[in-house]
Order: structure tokens, then C-alpha cells, then sequence
């Protein structure tokens, strides 16, 4: 008896590691748990969007602004935003991590994001925007 119970326990373990996007999407919680034990459980931003990255070059420096949008069917919490400057050789030059405009977004919702880097690298041509993990 001891033993049907050992298997189906570790049966159950084995489960929840191998479905844990499947949990994560019923239960946006149950990330913290996975990434408490080092398990990914998916992707930064699964069921988020990012659009219209617009970069713009002021006397200030260069401001980037765009779009999230939850295109899944649940209400998403959004993570921070890794915003990365290119050379024209696509190498990074510069990065920042910065917090999303909401905490969280309603399925079909979206929020503008923008922020700045105050001297940004001469050589930097291009932007590239990436949910941080």
C-alpha cells in the first residue's frame, strides 16, 4: 500500500514538472512556485504582445515608446521590460530593465509603454524590446 502511494505521489510530481505551462495558464501563481524551485515555467510574457516599438531621438537623448497587449484569454501579470540598444551589427550596446506601465492586463487590453536613455551609444541604430526573465 505504501508503495502505490509512493508512485502515484511521485507520478503526480512528475506531472505537474512536465505540464507546468499548462499550470501556469490556470493558475498564474503557481509561477512563482516553479521559478522558487528552478523551474521555468514558461516564457516571460506567454500570451503578451509587444507592438509598435517606436524609437526617437530628442535633445535629451532617445525615447522609446510601445504597445503590450494581452492576446490570451486570461488576465496576465506583466513582467519588467528589457529594452536593448543595436549597433547596425546587431550587437548590444546598451540595455535597461525597466517596470511595465500596470501590474497587470485584462484579456484584450493593452498599455503603452515608454522610457528613456539619457546618453545613448552613438553606434546604436536599432532597438529591441523583450519581456525580462
Amino acid at each position: 500500500m505504501l508503495g502505490v502511494i509512493f508512485v502515484l505521489l511521485t507520478l503526480g510530481i512528475v506531472a505537474t514538472i512536465i505540464a507546468r505551462k499548462e499550470v501556469v495558464t490556470m493558475w498564474p501563481a503557481a509561477a512563482r512556485f516553479y521559478a522558487l524551485v528552478g523551474l521555468a515555467a514558461a516564457p516571460p510574457g506567454p500570451g503578451l504582445e509587444l507592438a509598435k516599438i517606436a524609437p526617437t531621438r530628442t535633445a535629451e537623448g532617445l525615447v522609446i515608446e510601445g504597445d503590450i497587449t494581452n492576446t490570451g484569454t486570461t488576465v496576465r501579470d506583466l513582467p519588467r521590460l528589457r529594452v536593448a540598444l543595436r549597433d547596425p551589427a546587431e550587437k548590444e550596446t546598451q540595455f535597461k530593465i525597466v517596470d511595465p506601465p500596470t501590474a497587470r492586463l485584462a484579456p484584450g487590453e493593452t498599455a503603452h509603454f515608454k522610457t528613456s536613455f539619457d546618453h545613448p551609444d552613438e553606434a546604436a541604430t536599432g532597438v529591441l524590446v523583450t519581456f525580462a526573465r
